[in-house]
């Protein structure tokens, strides 16, 4: 590995790699992407000669073997996050994996397990962690600028159109709703609030013919009697969004998971508003990389250890548990 530049490996032709993790990548000080895997070679070389991308691996396994080779993204289907995390482990590949790492809590203690004892750098891609925006709330709310947060609501869904063969409907591959969009919702209360949530109550609707869920109403109760309301599904037209509700103001935010080159939140007091606007032309998967590439290089302590995606699907387990087992009764 080069001591200053980290070179870069895909496996997957998924459309994130090209819309949001190569942008980013190129954006970086000490990032390179040099080589792209997929299951078919014929879609590898198009990828590659689309985006730029000097190498094409026959397979996962010769890029992840590569001495070419010193950190790999894995946009893979979450049902495959767990098997390729572990051969680029043992492999000695650092990895930037998409979320959620896996579909259980169990995976992902085996999958950080690994990492460890392979001394790679591990990242879940909740990329909005890093994001100068969520910073600034989390030190808004710990200064008291709100007084004491005492509710939040976050909420993230799309429509997804039926019949379909996207693999967010595939129960084999980890699909559901909340794994997808309700990730991010649940994701983002738990580092608002910076703690784990004491109770959870949910609705959850499952699809007969699919066999995932594909509608979710959450309420996470955390210490001090604080709540978060969460919505989440593929099945209503609302986006994304959130908003913070404290003694003394709120605050809301357009934006709170894929903040782009400029985004903003709103502060409401009673008789004023202010606008927090970020303006700095960085895509929204850049700061997570950088740091990343810190960690690899100067050996800097990860703000967020991939065991935090531990907390996100624990939660989502046992509303699905609590689902069945009403479904059952």
């Amino acid at each position: 590995m080069s001591l200053n530049k980290i070179r870069w490996g895909i496996i997957s032709t998924a459309k994130i790699a090209e819309t949001a993790f190569i942008p980013a990548v190129r954006q970086t000080r000490r990032g390179e992407v040099v080589g792209i895997a997929s299951r078919n070679r014929q879609n590898a070389e198009s990828f590659a000669t689309k985006n730029g991308i000097p190498k094409v691996y026959d397979d996962y396994i010769s890029l992840l073997s590569s001495d070419e080779i010193d950190a790999v993204y894995n946009p893979l289907p979450n049902a495959m996050h767990r098997e390729w995390t572990e051969v680029a482990a043992a492999n000695k590949k650092h990895i930037f994996c998409e979320k959620p790492l896996a579909t259980t809590v169990a995976d992902v203690e085996a999958m950080v397990k690994i990492c460890d004892e392979a001394n790679v750098v591990f990242f879940e891609a909740f990329v909005f962690l890093y994001h100068p925006q969520t910073m600034r709330l989390r030190e808004l709310v710990g200064a008291g600028t709100i007084g004491e947060l005492l509710q939040l609501h976050a909420h993230m869904s799309f429509t997804l159109q039926r019949p379909t063969d996207n693999i967010r409907m595939n129960q084999a591959l980890g699909g559901g709703s909340l794994y997808d969009v309700g990730s991010y919702p649940i994701t983002f209360a738990r580092c608002i609030f910076g703690e784990e949530p004491v109770a959870i109550q949910s609705k959850c609707l499952i699809d007969p013919e699919y066999g995932v869920d594909t509608r979710a109403t959450v309420i996470l109760e955390f210490s001090g009697n604080r709540t978060a309301s969460i919505q989440s599904g593929f099945d209503s037209f609302a986006g994304q969004g959130a908003a913070l509700f404290g003694t003394e103001a709120a605050i809301d935010i357009p934006a709170p998971y894929h903040p782009q080159e400029k985004s903003n939140f709103v502060i409401r007091t009673r008789d004023s508003e202010k606008i927090i606007s970020f303006e700095n032309g960085v895509p929204p998967f850049t700061p997570a990389i950088e740091h990343f590439h810190d960690c690899i290089i100067d050996g800097a302590k990860p703000l967020y250890n991939a065991s935090n995606a531990a907390g996100t699907l624990n939660v989502i387990e046992t509303i699905l548990s609590d689902t069945l087992m009403e479904l059952n009764s």
